[in-house]
């Protein structure tokens, strides 16, 4: 019963997760895929009502995500952890009832495993169009969670009964419905996907004018005008797997242009309202054609996103900022057989995020490991130290080797008031060093 459970709802989740990004392009806001997010895990509700063995949400859990996985989920080996969670949580959210039968205990059960997977997204793997703030996450979480509620508990208790009414299953006496459920099924779905739709709608909506600002010669704020539009294009991109969107907008290169930035500008940073930013090199700005500052809405509803960066981290939604920067480099000497300056620009494909306070409130930052950055400029065998400066003089030592062996040390790249500075700090919120000027391995 589990494996054709999982079977089914391994397969089943791969249309799910179709019709959930075209609800997300048709609503057009963060977080509408996980109005569906409950159907993901009515299977793992299923089996457990219909085995009624303690432990069948976790072992179906495993088997759908396997499933899941190996017929090419574009979560990739991700989706195994989602599933075992959701099975787990499916598992301990049935255990405090005595009465494991009744809606409320379905009802916790399939929100719990349904909210499970905004979490686990964000503890493992951050999906860069939609990275959210700490606020958002719970929002979103708690869409999740009702969807779970009515869409894997009260849906899957009524598929339950009506399977032991049919005859097809029979574990235990039929017990009626109250009258209220279908209903009230029907009515509470159609209400919370309409006011949680508009709420997040606007609760996420980023300002309608993005502030141009940084190392230019004339800051401005920049809003669509009626002149703009012989200047717009239209672009296909992929900005999620299996979701191909078109996307029309001005180019990046004339909203930045018209600042007029510093000669010796190098890059520009673009930040969303929920905080995530992003650098991109004034070589691409200057080069492709398909960068734009994409446009959604209308009037003062329109709000914009980075649109056909070429890395994908760099779409970032609901801009409010851009920011002209020029050359910012870490000296890096010592014992390397190839030393080099850390220059952030080089290394935006090894970049990665975490969210982290470094003085400025909590915010997501981009780092690269620092090992990896010291493997590639070849440490020498007698080499067994790295020594961090700060603007301020200050030093820190790290064990070459404790440095090497642990990746989750990165070198952020961090936009303060003074300018851009780099911090070196640990994934788990650790802070090594700030404003790092040089850094030297003997």
């Amino acid at each position: 019963m589990m494996a054709v459970l999982a079977a089914l709802g391994g397969v089943a989740s791969t249309y799910i997760q179709t019709l959930a990004n075209a609800l997300h392009a048709a609503l057009g806001f963060p977080g509408a895929t996980q109005v569906l997010a409950g159907l993901h895990v009515l299977w793992i509700v299923l089996a457990v009502g219909l085995t009624g063995k303690p432990g069948a949400g976790t072992v179906t859990g495993i088997a759908k995500g396997a499933v899941e996985f190996l017929s090419g989920n574009t979560h990739g080996i991700m989706v195994i952890l989602i599933d075992v969670v959701a099975g787990i949580l499916v598992d301990l959210g049935m255990l405090p009832f005595r009465n494991k039968n009744s809606y409320l205990s379905y009802s916790i059960a399939g929100g719990l495993a349904a909210a499970s997977n905004i979490f686990v997204f964000q503890a493992f793997a951050s999906i860069p169009s939609d990275i959210l703030t700490m606020g958002a996450i719970l929002i979103v979480a708690a869409v999740s969670f009702i969807s779970g509620a009515l869409l894997a508990g009260v849906l899957g208790k009524i598929l339950l009964d009506s399977l032991r009414r049919a005859g097809v299953v029979k574990d235990q006496p039929v017990q009626a419905a109250p009258r209220w459920v279908y209903p009230g099924f029907v009515g509470i779905v159609a209400l919370l996907s309409l006011g949680g739709g508009l709420y997040l709608y606007f609760a996420l909506q980023g300002p309608p004018t993005v502030r141009v600002s940084g190392q230019v010669n004339a800051p401005y704020e920049y809003s669509y005008s009626a002149e703009d539009e012989p200047l717009l294009i239209t672009i296909q991109e992929t900005a999620k797997p299996g979701l191909i969107g078109t996307y029309t907008g001005l180019p990046l290169r004339e909203i930045v242009s018209r600042a007029q930035p510093a000669a010796d500008a190098t890059s520009i940073l673009a930040r969303g309202n929920d905080g995530y930013d992003f650098f991109i090199q004034m070589t691409e700005l200057e080069e492709s054609e398909k960068l734009i500052l994409a446009q959604s809405g209308r009037g003062a509803e329109m709000t914009y996103s980075v649109a056909g960066a070429r890395n994908s981290k760099a779409w970032v939604r609901n801009v409010t900022q851009i920011m002209v920067v020029g050359r910012t480099v870490v000296e890096v000497t010592g014992s390397l057989d190839s030393p080099r300056q850390y220059d952030p620009d080089h290394w935006q494909f090894e970049m990665d995020n975490a969210r982290l306070d470094l003085g400025y409130g909590n915010r997501k930052y981009q780092g690269v490991s620092l090992a990896t950055v010291l493997e590639a400029m070849e440490p020498q065998q007698q080499a067994g130290v790295v020594t961090l400066r700060s603007r301020a003089g200050d030093e820190r030592d790290i064990e070459l080797e404790q440095l090497m062996d642990n990746l989750s040390i990165r070198i952020f790249t961090v936009t303060a008031d003074e300018g851009l500075i780099f911090t070196v700090a640990s994934e788990n919120g650790q802070v090594w060093m700030s404003d790092v000027t040089e850094i030297e391995v003997s």
